[in-house]
């Protein structure tokens, strides 16, 4: 099978599914990688991290960063994945205290991206990465790509829209900036940055 980015978020979702109840993740997905940040530093998000691993089918490396410890993982998922994974800190508050969100929503919610990103396959976005945010409390989705120089930013934000509803744009010093909706009812950050 081809590459392509609503391959990545199918297989992420069946990946989530198999790992059940794991901590807040953030994930960036692209046609070709998945990195993926476990959102904490304790027992519970070293074990979540630990066993995605272990579904992957490899297992955690752990690293001296300054005076503490980097916990991480790299696997070669079906059709020529790779997965990268770690832990972060909470940013923002987010976190798990109080969650309301969940590993199986987070699954959810991917399918729910799913045709939108066979779209994006179609419309030749080879540098799109979508980012999906789970902050305990609510998701974020987010479309990052780029433009040539000579590539016309309106064009390529179009592209990146098709799909969403009441997509609204704004120029940038770096491109452009978007939001729009999906058919379900999902807000979707979209950024177009303007290579030079």
């Amino acid at each position: 099978m081809s590459l392509s980015l609503a391959r990545c978020v199918e297989a992420v979702a069946q990946l989530l599914d198999a790992c059940g109840p794991m901590e807040p993740v953030r994930l960036v997905l692209s046609a070709r990688d998945v990195q993926a940040e476990v959102l904490g530093s304790g027992p519970a998000a070293r074990a979540s991290l630990d066993r995605l691993a272990a579904i992957s089918g490899t297992g955690t490396v752990t690293s001296p960063v300054s005076e503490a410890l980097s916990h991480s993982m790299t696997a070669d998922l079906d059709d020529g994945l790779v997965l990268v994974a770690g832990l972060a800190e909470p940013v923002d508050g987010a976190g798990t205290t109080d969650r309301t969100t969940s590993t199986a929503a987070a699954a959810a919610l991917l399918r729910t991206l799913a045709p939108w990103a066979q779209g994006l396959d179609l419309d030749v976005l080879p540098a799109a990465e979508l980012w999906v945010d789970d902050q305990g409390h609510a998701f974020t989705v987010r479309l990052l790509t780029t433009a040539g120089q000579d590539a016309d930013l309106e064009a390529v934000v179009a592209a990146a829209g098709k799909g969403l509803d009441r997509l609204r744009t704004r120029r940038t010093d770096s491109g452009l900036d978007g939001a729009g909706r999906l058919p379900c009812g999902r807000m979707v950050q979209v950024g177009v940055v303007r290579l030079y």
